[in-house]
């Protein structure tokens, strides 16, 4: 009786490994909530972003009937992604009810969008070399990505304005940083509350789409919509507009809408830059 008693202990122990890896590993779901976006429906990957160390696995999945799929726009390498994850860059690179999972040797961060419905739903996973933790904030359906770097736990906060880790923002991204799911016209506006910490920083907002619908280089994924940058910004709410370069503005007349990836830089006098990406729909 003792022979096959020991035979299932081991057995726990190889199977207890398996268990723990597969917990730690984040998982990223395509979601799709009701007005608003393409055909009255907006998309979004849920949580947004995710952070993991070098050789780490993040787990993708579509549990709905609405397709998509993964298209990698941006980072230091091609993710390693199991057959179950549809790849690619056209709308054929999609599929409904699947499930699978993409690992990430080298450090760095990686966006992709979804193959069918672009920018619209951007998501961000920073792969980190040196077990760094940083924050990651999802905003609901518009798609939130917030990452700066954290104090580790149980470490005191800094205060005052010159802290070199005081965050620049005056509460929390979803707080602090308004910008509507849904514009009208030619350019994104939007607003960033800036705590003492942000005062005299820089802001750098950046407006991106894909390649396919500013008819871009094949060789760039991504391709500028626009820019704004502004130093020396007072503490408190700062307002931003940031107007279609004439190719945005082209796309925006002959499709009537244009999806974009805004990105936003706030990078304090002290300290490390908080960096937020949203989605936004802009029609004419």
């Amino acid at each position: 009786m003792l022979f096959p008693l020991g035979a299932l202990l081991g057995a726990a122990v190889v199977v207890l490994p398996a268990v723990a890896s597969s917990e730690a590993s984040p998982t990223i779901s395509a979601v799709n909530y009701p007005g608003g976006g393409y055909y009255q429906e907006s998309h979004a990957w849920s949580p947004a972003a995710a952070t993991i160390a070098a050789g780490g696995t993040v787990a993708l999945k579509n549990e709905g009937n609405v397709p998509h799929g993964v298209r990698w726009v941006n980072g230091p390498a091609t993710p390693a992604c199991t057959g179950g994850v549809p790849v690619g860059t056209t709308p054929g690179a999609s599929g409904t009810k699947w499930s699978g999972s993409c690992t990430f040797a080298t450090p760095g961060t990686y966006t992709f969008y979804c193959t069918v419905h672009g920018a619209e739903m951007t998501g961000t996973i920073t792969v980190n070399a040196n077990g760094t933790t940083t924050s990651t904030t999802q905003g609901g359906p518009a798609g939130t990505t917030t990452t700066g770097t954290a104090a580790a736990p149980g470490a005191p906060e800094a205060s005052g304005a010159g802290a070199p880790s005081g965050s620049p923002l005056a509460g929390s991204a979803s707080s602090a940083i308004r910008l509507a799911r849904v514009q009208h016209g030619g350019a994104v506006r939007g607003s960033v509350a800036l705590s003492q910490a942000g005062g005299g920083g820089r802001l750098e907002v950046d407006l991106l789409a894909g390649r396919a619908s500013l008819a871009a280089a094949p060789h760039a994924p991504l391709a500028s919509a626009g820019r704004l940058a502004r130093s020396s910004l007072p503490a408190g709410l700062v307002s931003f507009k940031v107007t279609l370069n004439a190719r945005a503005s082209h796309a925006l007349r002959a499709h009537r809408r244009l999806a974009l990836s805004v990105r936003i830089v706030i990078q304090p006098v002290h300290g490390q830059p908080v960096t937020v990406t949203r989605a936004v729909l802009l029609r004419p």
